[in-house]
């Protein structure tokens, strides 16, 4: 007799990687992991996870920060195996590799003050707040631990657009202790972008996209993860084809079709721990840069409240021009977040390039994920920042 759909997902043996958290992924790899807690100026208490070695080495080597896009985790730079996840090839390369996570996500979701299963506060941020906090918190703090002056970085997604705007501030102090960025899918304009974030943020929807998103979503937490998202990762991402459809289809919908490049035995992996938690506000920046195709500040709704937030009418706009850190950019031809029209602007202004490489059928997660990565982008991305900041 057929075995039932039930005792078919029961018999299936899902794996490990789906409910282990990243220090006992990172760890079932014969990894070294310690866990950090960073506290910010306005009280968000961050994870962040190092791998001070590779296999072969006790010592660590100078130290790179590493740092997740939207709606995800520390986890995307350790989810694949030791010879494709860019965590673990920079730990066996000499670095001492710190992986950082953004307010609000799974491992960053602790506060001095407030409670986020509980007050709205905690969840009043956007990725203003992560270029002006968490980002200068977390470099400061492994400087601090590790003795050194100067540290390499790495984003993906949002955590490029983080960089951009911090690194680009006129009056930037922090980018003298960065001595190499590698940004991976950058993202800054985002007037382009094919993600489904688009009729979200559409001018014929609404003007309002605050409060149309507030109707939507409310205030606090979006798309957290929860059991929910990992049980359809082991299960309903498995051996069942109609299954792998329909979660390759919800899946790439945010971040775009291709994923022939993917190793689709570990969409359960992927699936389990994505997407990860952000708030309303931060998507709602997302949407405003869509609907004005501009790189600024968020934007409060009025010129009286943005008056009484920038002393100015306007939003501030974010400027790459200033920035001076040596950067080398990776992006790709079907990315859905990081356009190439909006790649454009990138390059249209950055002053501090030193390599730069397209990559045509790669798609927003393929820079973290895709079985050739490590031949298409590691192998420069590593050749670029020995060059700017070696490992030993």
């Amino acid at each position: 007799m057929a075995l039932s759909r039930v005792q078919q997902q029961q018999q299936q043996q899902p794996d490990p990687d789906c409910n282990y958290n990243i220090t006992q992924i990172i760890q079932s790899k014969g990894y070294p992991c310690e866990e950090h807690k960073v506290t910010t100026k306005d009280g968000y208490i961050l994870g962040v996870f190092r791998i001070p070695h590779g296999r072969k080495s006790t010592k660590p080597g100078r130290p790179v920060l590493l740092q997740h896009g939207l709606l995800d985790s520390a986890t995307t730079w350790v989810m694949n195996f030791p010879d494709q996840s860019l965590g673990y090839i920079l730990a066996d390369a000499g670095y001492d590799v710190w992986l950082g996570n953004m307010r609000g996500n799974y491992y960053s979701r602790a506060h001095t003050k407030y409670d986020p299963n509980h007050d709205e506060e905690f969840w009043d941020f956007s990725w203003d707040d992560m270029a002006r906090d968490d980002l200068p918190s977390m470099i400061y703090y492994i400087l601090n631990v590790t003795k050194n002056t100067q540290i390499g970085y790495v984003g993906h997604s949002q955590g490029t657009m983080i960089a951009f705007a911090e690194f680009g501030h006129p009056n930037s102090v922090l980018q003298n202790n960065v001595s190499f960025y590698g940004a991976l899918a950058p993202v800054a304009h985002v007037g382009h972008i094919k993600s489904p974030i688009r009729y979200l943020s559409s001018a014929t929807i609404t003007k309002d996209i605050e409060l149309y998103w507030h109707l939507l979503f409310g205030r606090n937490e979006f798309l957290p993860s929860s059991y929910i998202t990992k049980w359809l990762g082991t299960f309903a991402c498995g051996e069942v084809i109609i299954d792998r459809v329909v979660c390759d289809n919800i899946f790439f919908l945010l971040f775009g079709p291709e994923k022939k490049n993917l190793n689709e035995t570990r969409m359960p992996v992927y699936v389990s721990h994505e997407p990860d938690g952000t708030s309303v506000k931060n998507m709602i920046q997302f949407a405003q840069g869509v609907q004005t195709n501009q790189f600024q500040a968020y934007d409060y709704g009025s010129p009286e409240k943005n008056q009484l937030h920038y002393n100015q009418t306007t939003p501030p706009p974010y400027s790459i021009r200033p920035m001076k850190v040596p950067t080398a950019i990776f992006s790709g031809g079907e990315d859905w977040l990081a356009d190439p029209d909006d790649v454009n602007y990138i390059f249209d202004n950055i002053q501090s390039l030193v390599f730069k490489k397209y990559i045509p059928d790669y798609n927003h997660v393929d820079f973290v994920w895709a079985l050739s990565a490590n031949k298409l982008i590691y192998v420069d991305l590593l050749n670029v920042m020995q060059k700017y900041h070696p490992a030993n």
